[in-house]
């Protein structure tokens, strides 16, 4: 894929395709209010997951990271609550449809807690076109906007690296192919994960990278708009191998099986 015209992809996407988003993507209830997490427990591992109002994302997600040890699980459903405290405190953070969180004072904390405190982040979706582009730095990438909706294949799975090792490609029946421009493609510290193949318009993009910066490290996951995507039980393995690796924990063997859940 030729990366080379990313910018004006970037400065579209940024203006008038963002702007676009707004008006369709359901906007935080101004007047909803969550409880922040307590105090952490020493010990634990506080993972906060991000990502709107979107239960389907929840019920794709937080089976899998409760599963990791020592698991401190916080699920955030606006982004009202979200402060430097709650960052401060984050060990693992998740985040999806999360444009609003990305405050001045959030996005230093974020960064500083990456590079200097070792916070690890999974970036899914779209996260990658909502934030800063300081961070789109940080994360390696600036995002593609989807092309149709269609089968897509996931596929050039990274042979060697402990997220995708020995797996296989594998077909998601139906989802929005969400790219990424790579935004350093000889970067060192970043590693392209897998490829996507949509199967109607014959379309490849990069859907999964990873990439250390200082002491923390961060993994982009663009699958993901439908129920089904997170029932995969290839794309649970993915994200079961990502929150360990992005929390430099040993990997262990993926716990179990979504084979059976109905949508």
């Amino acid at each position: 894929m030729d990366l080379s015209y990313k910018h004006s992809r970037r400065t579209i996407l940024k203006t008038g395709l963002a702007a676009a988003a707004t008006t369709v993507l359901p906007a935080p209830d101004a007047k909803a209010q969550q409880s922040p997490p307590g105090p952490k427990k020493p010990g634990t591992i506080r993972i906060s997951a991000i990502c709107g109002e979107d239960h389907r994302v929840r019920g794709g997600i937080s089976p899998t990271m409760q599963r990791l040890p020592n698991a401190d699980f916080w699920w955030a459903d606006n982004y009202n609550p979200i402060t430097p405290a709650i960052l401060n405190d984050t060990d693992l953070l998740l985040t999806y449809y999360s444009g609003e969180m990305y405050t001045k004072e959030n996005t230093a904390v974020i960064i500083d807690s990456i590079r200097n405190r070792g916070m690890g982040w999974i970036c899914l979706h779209n996260t990658h076109w909502f934030v800063p582009d300081e961070l789109n730095e940080l994360i390696g990438a600036y995002a593609m906007l989807h092309r149709e909706i269609q089968p897509v294949v996931i596929a050039k799975l990274h042979p060697e690296h402990p997220i995708t090792k020995g797996m296989e490609p594998f077909i998601i029946q139906l989802d929005e192919q969400f790219g990424a421009y790579l935004a350093n493609p000889r970067d060192p510290d970043l590693t392209v994960l897998f490829w996507s193949h949509g199967l109607h318009d014959d379309h490849w993009t990069i859907q999964g990278w990873c990439v250390k910066r200082g002491k923390g490290r961060i993994v982009g996951l663009t699958p993901g708009h439908y129920d089904w995507t997170w029932n995969e039980d290839q794309y649970q393995e993915i994200l079961w191998r990502a929150a360990q690796w992005a929390l430099n924990l040993p990997i262990q063997p993926y716990f179990g099986s979504f084979e059976n859940v109905i949508w």
